[in-house]
């Protein structure tokens, strides 16, 4: 017997390949690790804010997508409107540390959702400043 998902309903069938996930920062394309490059290479739609999307290069073709404002009640429906296609989604930092690829997770499940972290802009302000992470306190407003 297969345990039932609870992120799969009949009005939002599993995706038939998981999301791409992939954390940017300010470095750009340059600073993304091979398989976070041939990840978005892959990709028929990547969505992201347009400052992400701008660091991608020519050679990554996809249709590129920006995401909309309030971001959170339109991701169902960005979703839906590119099924059936590679979707790569550009995140600043590490996605899943206060960012998209929560939301993500949460709407598609974790088996849907396959994420290439970079670090998150807390990671890089504490090595600059020789601060142990685990000992920095972090609010969000998101």
């Amino acid at each position: 017997m297969t345990p039932r998902n609870p992120h799969v309903t009949p009005a939002r069938p599993a995706p038939t390949a998981p999301v791409t996930v992939v954390g940017i920062g300010a470095d750009g394309w340059q600073g993304l690790p091979p398989a976070a490059q041939a990840a978005l290479l892959d990709a028929e739609t990547v969505i992201g804010g347009p400052r992400q999307l701008a660091l991608l290069p020519p050679e990554c073709r996809a249709e590129r997508v920006p995401w909309p404002s309030p971001l959170r009640p339109a991701v169902p429906g960005l979703l839906d409107a590119h099924a059936g296609r590679r979707i790569a989604v550009l995140a600043s930092g590490d996605p899943m540390f206060h960012g998209i690829g929560r939301t993500l997770t949460d709407l598609l499940g974790p088996g849907a959702v396959h994420v290439l972290p970079h670090p998150s802009s807390v990671t890089l302000a504490c090595a600059r400043l020789a601060w142990p992470v685990e000992d920095t306190h972090v609010v969000t407003l998101v």
